[in-house]
C-alpha cells in the first residue's frame, strides 16, 4: 500500500510538471501562429488564396493556428495507442521518461524558431512523444484497487488543472518580462518555450528518481502472452458498452478542443486581451479545474454513479460553449467558464473510470492508449473545424458547431446500458 502510495503521488508530481510546461505553450501558440501566418512564405500564400482566406472579413492566422494544433493533435493520435501498448510490455517508466524527453526537444525547436515550418516540426515531435498521458492514466490505474478508479484519475486531472493554473500564468508572465522582449527582440529567442522545454526535462529526471515501475513481471508477462489477440482498439471496441465510451471521448474532446484552439483569438477579438491576459484567463480554467479535480470529484463518485456524471458533464459544456460569443461583456463571459471547467473536468473523470473497470490489468495501458488516441481525433477535429470556421464565419458559428457536438456526445452517452458498467 505504500509503495502505491508513493506510484501514485510520483505520478501526479510527473504530470503536474509536464503538464505547466504544456500550459505555458497552450495560451499564447495560437497568438505566436497567427503572427508567423501574418507574413506567409510562397507555397502558405498560395493554401490561404486556395482556401480563399486572403479576402476581407477573414482570418488566415487562425487557419494556420489551426495547422499547428493539428499536427500536434494527429501525432499523438498515431503516437498513443503505440506508446500505451508497449507500456503494458515493457513497464510504464521507461516509456514515460523517453516520452518526456522528446517533449522537452520539441519545446526547445519552438523556443529557436521564428519559422512556420520549423514550428509545425516542433509540435509534429512533440506529438510523437507527447501520448505519455495514457501511460500516467495506466501507471495510475495499475497502483489504484477498482473501486478507487474516479479518485486516481481525478488525481491525474488535478495535475492536469494545476499545470493549467501556473502554466499560462507563467506563460503570461514570461512573455510580458523585460527579459522576455529582451530575448525576442535581439536573438528571435522565446522565453516561455525555454521554460516548457526545462520543465519538460525536469518531468524526465523525476520519472528516473522518483518512479517505482508500477507494472508487475507477472502482468507484463500476461501482456505480452496476449500480444497476438489483436489491435487495442479492436479489442475494446469488442467489450460491452465501450463502443460508446470512446465514441463520447471522441466527440467531447472535439467540441472542447474547437474551444480550446480558438479561444485565444476570440477573447482578443472580443474584449482586446493579449498574450499576458489570455495567460491569466487559461489560469482561471484551470483552477475550476483544481477545485473540481482535487476536491469535488471525491465528492461526486461517492454520490453519483459514473454513467450520470459523465451524462451531467457533457450537458453542462453542451449548454456553456454556445453562450460564450454572445455574452456582451466580461463577467457572464467568466461566470461560463465554471460549467465548461466543471463538465469538462466531470466528463473526462468518469469516462476514464468507466473505462477502466470494463478491462482487465493487462491491457490498461493499451486501453488508456485507445482513449487517448479517440481523444487525439477529436483534437485534429476540434482545431481544423474551429479555426476555419472562426476563420470564415466568426466567433458565433463555431461555439454553435462545439455544442452542437457536446450534444451528439451526450445522445452516445445516453446509450450506455447501466448493466455494462456495473
Amino acid at each position: 500500500m505504500q509503495s502505491s502510495k508513493r506510484a501514485r503521488t510520483a505520478i501526479f508530481f510527473t504530470v503536474f510538471v509536464d503538464l505547466l510546461g504544456f500550459g505555458i505553450v497552450i495560451p499564447i501558440l495560437p497568438l505566436y501562429a497567427e503572427a508567423i501566418a501574418n507574413h506567409p512564405s510562397a507555397w502558405m500564400a498560395g493554401v490561404n488564396h486556395f482556401l480563399g482566406l486572403g479576402g476581407a472579413g477573414t482570418q488566415p492566422g487562425a487557419f494556420w493556428a489551426g495547422v499547428v494544433f493539428l499536427s500536434f493533435s494527429l501525432m499523438q493520435f498515431i503516437a498513443s495507442p503505440i506508446l500505451g501498448r508497449v507500456s503494458d510490455l515493457i513497464g510504464r517508466k521507461p516509456v514515460l521518461w523517453i516520452s518526456l524527453i522528446g517533449s522537452a526537444v520539441g519545446y526547445l525547436m519552438l523556443a529557436l524558431t521564428s519559422r512556420f515550418e520549423w514550428m509545425l516540426a516542433a509540435r509534429i515531435l512533440d506529438g510523437i512523444t507527447g501520448g505519455n498521458i495514457s501511460v500516467a492514466q495506466a501507471a495510475m490505474a495499475d497502483s489504484s484497487e477498482p473501486e478507487e478508479r474516479s479518485k486516481a484519475m481525478g488525481m491525474i486531472g488535478a495535475a492536469f488543472g494545476l499545470g493549467f493554473v501556473l502554466g499560462p500564468a507563467m506563460a503570461g508572465v514570461l512573455s510580458g518580462s523585460s527579459f522576455g522582449h529582451h530575448l525576442l527582440a535581439t536573438r528571435g529567442w522565446h522565453l516561455p518555450f525555454f521554460v516548457a522545454a526545462g520543465l519538460s526535462l525536469l518531468a524526465s529526471m523525476m520519472v528516473l528518481f522518483w518512479l517505482p515501475e508500477t507494472l508487475t513481471d507477472e502482468v507484463r508477462a500476461r501482456a505480452r502472452s496476449h500480444e497476438s489477440r489483436g489491435h487495442a482498439v479492436v479489442r475494446a471496441m469488442k467489450r460491452a458498452g465501450m463502443p460508446q465510451i470512446l465514441g463520447v471521448s471522441l466527440l467531447s474532446m472535439a467540441g472542447f478542443a474547437m474551444m480550446e484552439g480558438t479561444f485565444a483569438l476570440l477573447v482578443q477579438e472580443r474584449f482586446g486581451f493579449h498574450q499576458r491576459e489570455v495567460g491569466f484567463l487559461f489560469a482561471g480554467i484551470g483552477v475550476l479545474l483544481v477545485i473540481y479535480q482535487g476536491g469535488l470529484v471525491r465528492v461526486v463518485a461517492k454520490r453519483i454513479p459514473e454513467r450520470l456524471a459523465l451524462i451531467t458533464g457533457l450537458v453542462l459544456m453542451a449548454l456553456a460553449l454556445p453562450l460564450m460569443p454572445k455574452a456582451t461583456w466580461m463577467w457572464p463571459f467568466l461566470l461560463l467558464l465554471i460549467p465548461l471547467s466543471w463538465g469538462s473536468g466531470m466528463g473526462s473523470t468518469a469516462g476514464t473510470a468507466l473505462a477502466s473497470q470494463l478491462t482487465p490489468p493487462e491491457e490498461q495501458g493499451g486501453l488508456f492508449g485507445v482513449i487517448n488516441a479517440m481523444t487525439g481525433v477529436g483534437r485534429i477535429i476540434g482545431p481544423a473545424v474551429g479555426t476555419f470556421a472562426l476563420a470564415r464565419w466568426g466567433g458565433q458559428t463555431t461555439y454553435n458547431i462545439a455544442g452542437l457536438t457536446l450534444g451528439l456526445a451526450l445522445v452516445l452517452a445516453l446509450t450506455i446500458s447501466p448493466k455494462a458498467v456495473r
